[in-house]
């Protein structure tokens, strides 16, 4: 198989140049390091941050303001479930993104919920800390 670099929709250098079947991506901006291709599963807090400790050394799940900032301002449609959905996430540096559920971050929002950000609507939200949520891993 031959693949060949490629770049995000991003904003230009946003994101290093990398191979379309790379488990990573890195950030320019921010120095951070993300997982691209994620489960489709939700899963509760605990358990993704075990899961991102394990997807690499370092790994964690990030806080709301770094997750806020692989948010795409210009959303694009895909299918999902059937279904035409608006996803604010950039499909070549993350591909195949599920948006069903918020993804988790580690940044509390009370003391029984942690932020979450919605990539359908781009907006921040409150999920109870017992609940289940999609997650990105960064380092």
């Amino acid at each position: 198989m031959i693949t060949l670099p490629a770049f995000a929709d991003a904003p230009k250098d946003q994101y290093e140049l990398f191979d379309r079947e790379a488990r990573t991506i890195k950030d320019t901006f921010t120095r951070l390091e993300w997982e691209r291709r994620l489960s489709s599963i939700p899963l509760g807090h605990s358990i993704s941050e075990s899961r991102c400790n394990a997807f690499f050394a370092g790994g964690r799940l990030p806080t709301v303001k770094e997750l806020l900032t692989i948010l795409d301002e210009e959303p694009h449609q895909e299918y999902e479930s059937g279904a035409v959905v608006p996803k604010m996430l950039d499909a070549l540096a993350f591909p195949d993104a599920p948006i069903g559920k918020p993804y988790w971050t580690s940044t509390p929002a009370d003391a029984s919920s942690m932020w979450g950000v919605n990539f359908s609507t781009g907006e921040m939200v409150k999920v109870l800390a017992i609940d289940t949520a999609l997650s990105r891993c960064v380092r």
